[in-house]
């Protein structure tokens, strides 16, 4: 993992230091073009992720960026020049599928270049969640640190999270972060990623603070410039974040998951024109607090 001198990565409040708290990405698109994916998979295994440049064609980046743009520009989210109007309004188009689900998104998402790499990388058949997480972050924007179990775990934990960058992304526009080393944290993975929200009821974001995952669980943490195309691939056990969307355009991504089509399913993800149930289905069920439940695994 490569390393550059420049000014402290700012996290919201946060700043880490390159090469102390926080690294660049190594980037795998090398292996993806020779096509040696046993040293993909060791390296998955390895650092618990794979950062990929390139996987998506820029073209069909730049199309499904001009189509989320689009959408938001008729939804009142978008000033004449193209930067963020001034409701600072996100957009998460999870089920409006007239949009998540558009050409121009699953040219991206259900491309043969991208389940042609699946069908390689796992060995057979696969299919992907009917839900697509397609956001466009605002200003201030940015989600917690999590392990995608506590949302998607049911089924087989042989599945994996793609997230793409549909728009450049920048630092300070908010990258997506690995928390480095999280997915060998034994008790972690016990106690926290055992939970299941829609089950247990558990705060499904672990933390919001940037300097708790590098100070008290010691983890160092890796980021990049994404460009158009490029995307993280991760198992549902690496804990990872978004920093805060710093600037005045929106930072486009969406996230997809793939598994073996002969593999158990989680059956709140699936289902034709949006009808899967999703999380937070139990509009009554009590969330208990992380703080809380942190008490209680000793954390």
């Amino acid at each position: 993992m490569t390393t550059m001198t420049r000014t402290p990565f700012r996290f919201g409040d946060a700043q880490f230091e390159w090469g102390k708290d926080v690294f660049d990405l190594q980037d795998s698109s090398p292996l993806v073009q020779s096509g040696d994916f046993d040293s993909l998979r060791a390296r998955l295994e390895d650092e618990g992720f794979l950062f990929i440049r390139g996987f998506h064609p820029r073209a069909l980046a730049e199309k499904a960026e001009a189509w989320v743009l689009e959408a938001i520009r008729q939804r009142g989210g978008l000033k004449e020049d193209g930067t963020i109007s001034d409701k600072n309004e996100t957009f998460a188009f999870f089920r409006d599928t007239a949009i998540s689900h558009a050409p121009e998104i699953l040219a991206m998402t259900n491309g043969q270049h991208t389940f042609s790499f699946y069908e390689q990388f796992l060995g057979g058949d696969v299919l992907t969640f009917d839900k697509r997480w397609l956001r466009a972050m605002a200003q201030g924007g940015n989600n917690g640190f999590h392990y995608d179990k506590v949302y998607v775990g049911r089924g087989t934990p042989n599945k994996f999270t793609m997230w793409s960058a549909i728009s450049d992304i920048p630092l300070e526009r908010g990258p997506l972060v690995m928390a480095l080393g999280s997915h060998r944290d034994e008790r972690l993975k016990a106690t926290y990623g055992a939970t299941d929200v829609d089950r247990d009821g558990a705060d499904p974001v672990f933390s919001t603070d940037p300097r708790e995952i590098v100070d008290y669980f010691g983890f160092k943490l890796a980021t990049a410039h994404f460009e158009p195309g490029d995307v993280l691939i991760f198992p549902m056990l690496s804990m990872h974040s978004s920093a805060p969307n710093l600037s005045d355009h929106y930072r486009i991504s969406i996230d997809t998951r793939y598994q073996l089509a002969s593999e158990e399913t989680d059956p709140r993800f699936f289902g034709e024109n949006g009808t899967w149930q999703g999380n937070f289905a139990d509009k009554s069920m009590k969330i208990t607090p992380i703080a809380e439940l942190k008490k209680q695994w000793g954390l």
